[in-house]
């Protein structure tokens, strides 16, 4: 009898740590898309958790999963690390939707799951990667067209006077803050994309207001990693996904 109980003993004390060796816990997920599109066969959801607590570094993936899309909208449960989470850090979770190694869907705003209580389940809206705009380079192309900042940094533009953006073929921009006039040469791969940490511009006084607005774009231009067109939209996102600039395109 005695070698049972020591048997059961350490059968308890090697198993109950395990158990709860972390905290882990969920995020329950909503994906869907405003188009009236099938998805092709074996389409994958991706689903990332980053870490975007410091502005001058890349996020960090702190949960990432992938899941055979069955349907539209989808419901799914991210699991993380409840231990990796600071209460005083900023988190946004991606998502993303596959055929194969091409891109056909992607959120464009940074989604924050843990900054309150999820009742519900977060609902992302993900936006259309046009195929034909990806094979087309006249459609997908950023160049020739003047871009209007609608949002910097998840703060919609405050005035009626945006600030605007033009890239030529060879990667040269103007850009106008709000205030004063910029221009420099940005360096394009693919779809990442980045400006110079230094660029020649104009140094007019202008209202407080507008100052604080321009500052916002000029601090958000040295993150921009990647982007994103869609349309008559173009988003610039960090490294880690999280949409930092919104624009729209201005008619010609």
């Amino acid at each position: 009898m005695r070698r049972v109980i020591q048997s059961l003993t350490f059968f308890f004390c090697f198993f109950m740590p395990i158990n709860f060796a972390y905290a882990q816990t969920t995020i329950e997920v909503e994906v869907s898309y405003r188009e009236r599109i099938a998805l092709p066969p074996l389409a994958e959801l991706h689903l990332e958790l980053f870490d975007v607590s410091r502005a001058d570094a890349a996020g960090k993936t702190l949960a990432s999963q992938r899941y055979r899309m069955t349907g539209v909208p989808m419901q799914v449960m991210l699991h993380y690390d409840a231990d990796l989470i600071d209460p005083q850090g900023v988190y946004s979770l991606a998502a993303s939707i596959w055929s194969g190694d091409v891109q056909i869907f992607r959120s464009t705003e940074r989604y924050d799951p843990l900054s309150a209580s999820q009742d519900a389940p977060l609902e992302m809206i993900l936006f259309a990667v046009d195929e034909a705009e990806a094979a087309s380079p006249t459609r997908q192309r950023i160049s020739g067209v003047e871009w209007a900042v609608t949002e910097v940094a998840g703060e919609p533009w405050s005035n009626e006077d945006p600030a605007t953006l033009i890239i030529d073929d060879e990667m040269n921009f103007a850009l106008f803050g709000g205030c004063n006039r910029f221009v420099g040469r940005l360096l394009r791969l693919d779809r990442e994309i980045s400006f110079p940490a230094n660029f020649a511009g104009t140094m007019m006084a202008c209202p407080d207001a507008v100052e604080t607005l321009e500052r916002s774009v000029l601090e958000a231009l040295p993150r921009v990693a990647s982007y994103v067109r869609y349309r008559t939209g173009l988003v610039f996102m960090d490294a880690g996904g999280t949409a930092i600039m919104h624009f729209t395109q201005r008619p010609e």
